[in-house]
């Protein structure tokens, strides 16, 4: 520490040039912060994932639905535990063009089980299983259709009741939250199926809860054979390999994302080590009074390497910190954005080196130069 007065007197010889420089570092760490936090939050999805859990839908997209029936023989299967229906509730989007309410129309109690990064409260979730009509709904649709716990609503929909009126009615029991905004609610799925007109006894997907995780590729092919050669054949993957294809779906991101990375961290490389070597040549002479002085090489080197992190490290704090507090501004836009602590010491792990590679050769010939060249400024 006694020797920051002398480091910090020559960041400051050149204020201009060093502002400029900590604001690149400053701009450079916060994309950093949100590229890396866009591939911790994919790690994060997959791992949150449950493999407890198995999804079974159609194999082809738009394909029939599939019969409740088959729910039996589901259970049947060695290692299944419990299996809850899933269909779609839609509002009219007709009526109101902006904003229009979608549910999940299931057996709530599994899906939460199941959806563990979400958070309902046990009162409501009882509530459900007293109320047919019940709807629990996230906060961010509550507050978009200006709703509170404990209305009761009626949403015209695009699914006709057996008695042939569009208009379904729910009352609005407890909340649920997730990580990221959502908007969507979850409604009982024997209300739903018992009074709709059309695709009644049927479900988009099935939802298998399982004991052993180990055997989930074994079950799920177990559950594929009993819808095989009908008209409404199924794929069955565990949460977690849904989440990995999800992010495979979207592209190879973390290439994407790395790729651009390693392109700011190379310019930011080039652009700082020029202004390293400029500032350390520039103040050669002052090095050289030091080696007068009694410094020795290894200190002149430490002063030089010590220079460059206080460059480095401060900008690039506050740069990871920024990120920090965009993430949550971006989520909607670019989905879940991670900047976490392992985020952070990797970032700052690159400013260390950063700062070591842009010092390294300039401080080296520095350390070496003669004295009597360096008083002379060769």
């Amino acid at each position: 520490m006694k020797y920051m007065p002398l480091v910090w007197a020559g960041l400051w010889r050149r204020p201009v040039r060093s502002i400029l420089t900590a604001s690149s570092i400053v701009i450079a760490f916060v994309l950093l912060g949100l590229l890396q936090g866009v591939n911790a939050g994919f790690d994060r999805a997959i791992a949150a994932a449950s493999r407890n859990f198995l999804v079974t839908n159609t194999r082809v997209r738009g394909g029939a639905n599939m019969p409740i029936s088959a729910m039996t023989k589901i259970r049947d299967v060695p290692g299944v535990i419990n299996v809850a229906p899933r269909a779609y509730f839609m509002e009219d989007n007709n009526r109101s063009k902006e904003n229009y309410l979608a549910a999940l129309a299931t057996e709530p109690d599994l899906f939460f089980r199941m959806l563990s990064k979400a958070k309902v409260g046990k009162k409501d979730l009882d509530a459900m299983r007293r109320t047919r009509t019940g709807l629990l709904a996230t906060p961010e649709l509550l507050q978009l259709f200006k709703w509170k716990v404990g209305d009761t609503v009626t949403v015209r929909s695009t699914t006709l009741q057996t008695n042939g009126n569009p208009d379904w009615t729910f009352n609005i029991l407890g909340t649920f939250t997730m990580p990221d905004p959502a908007y969507f609610g979850v409604i009982n799925y024997d209300y739903f199926n018992s009074n709709r007109a059309t695709d009644r006894n049927t479900a988009e997907i099935f939802y298998v809860e399982i004991q052993d995780p180990t055997r989930a590729i074994a079950t799920a092919a177990a559950i594929d054979r009993i819808f095989a050669n009908s008209s409404h054949e199924s794929r069955t993957r565990s949460q977690q390999e849904r989440a990995e294809l999800r992010a495979m779906q979207m592209g190879d991101v973390r290439l994407f994302t790395n790729i651009i990375m390693g392109a700011v961290l190379f310019t930011l490389a080039f652009l700082t080590g020029n202004t390293l070597r400029q500032s350390l040549q520039d103040r050669s002479r002052e090095f050289a009074a030091l080696k007068v002085l009694g410094y020795s090489r290894s200190r002149v080197l430490g002063l030089a390497f010590a220079e460059a992190l206080s460059l480095y490290l401060p900008p690039a704090l506050l740069g990871l910190g920024v990120a920090r507090l965009l993430a949550p501004q971006w989520r909607e836009a670019f989905g879940s954005i991670v900047v976490s602590p392992a985020v952070a010491v990797m970032g700052l792990s690159c400013a260390v080196i950063l700062a070591f590679i842009g010092a390294a050769l300039p401080a080296w010939t520095l350390s070496r130069m003669p004295v009597a060249d360096a008083l002379r400024g060769h």
